[in-house]
């Protein structure tokens, strides 16, 4: 999530916090142990208005060398021009503005489905990731996107920080879902890299507690 909502301290936060998630041993004890010992992995930025850049282009993870990669683009990636902070942030709306800067959820699960259908592999199991600090105040309720996802086979997962009272309720309503989807909700920022650290070997336990598989995280 870089919606207008996000300072540059929560940007930086989310970066090192998955920076550090893909190179975290359990992570990458918990691929080895997979029946393909590898995962298909891509990440990408969003906000609204079609703003959805690809960071981490679909990627194999099977070993810490193949981590480190991915943890050096996210280090790399380019950072949001923060001077407007604030202009968008309306507590509800449900007007789409093109001008990007909102909290698309939709439309952010959207693009990873799209992304999910252009990997140049086959995966045992597909989850979705969306990590954010706000309600979608922008276009269509994202709970229609989730369950065309589920549909498909895929799983939806959320990492949810800040002081909002309403976000974690909001996410498990309208955003997670599929076999063992769940959410991790963060109150403090300063303690979002720490839980994103976790964040990727969780899924793998989860797809493990359904099948031996490995699973495609992103």
């Amino acid at each position: 999530d870089v919606s207008d909502s996000i300072t540059k301290q929560d940007e930086w936060l989310q970066y090192a916090g998955l920076a550090r998630g893909v190179v975290d041993a359990e992570f990458l004890a918990r691929i080895a142990e997979g029946l393909e010992q590898r995962i298909g992995f891509a990440a990408f930025t969003w906000s609204s208005g079609g703003q959805v850049e690809v960071i981490v282009p679909w990627t194999v993870i099977r070993s810490r060398a193949d981590a480190e990669r991915v943890a050096a683009q996210f280090d790399a990636a380019p950072r949001i021009d923060r001077t407007g902070f604030g202009m968008y942030r309306p507590a509800t709306s449900s007007v789409d503005t093109p001008h990007g800067g909102m909290t698309d959820i939709a439309e952010a699960m959207e693009a990873a489905v799209r992304l999910s259908l252009t990997a140049p592999y086959r995966a045992r199991r597909t989850v979705i990731n969306v990590l954010s600090n706000g309600v979608d105040n922008n276009g269509q309720d994202p709970s229609g996107v989730r369950d065309q996802a589920v549909r498909m086979g895929i799983t939806i997962n959320g990492v949810v920080f800040g002081t909002r009272q309403d976000l974690p309720d909001y996410f498990r309503r309208h955003v997670i879902g599929g076999p063992g989807a769940f959410l991790a909700t963060v109150q403090q920022p300063s303690d979002l890299p720490t839980v994103l650290e976790k964040k990727f070997w969780l899924d793998l336990i989860a797809g493990l507690a359904l099948s031996r598989g490995p699973a495609t995280a992103g």
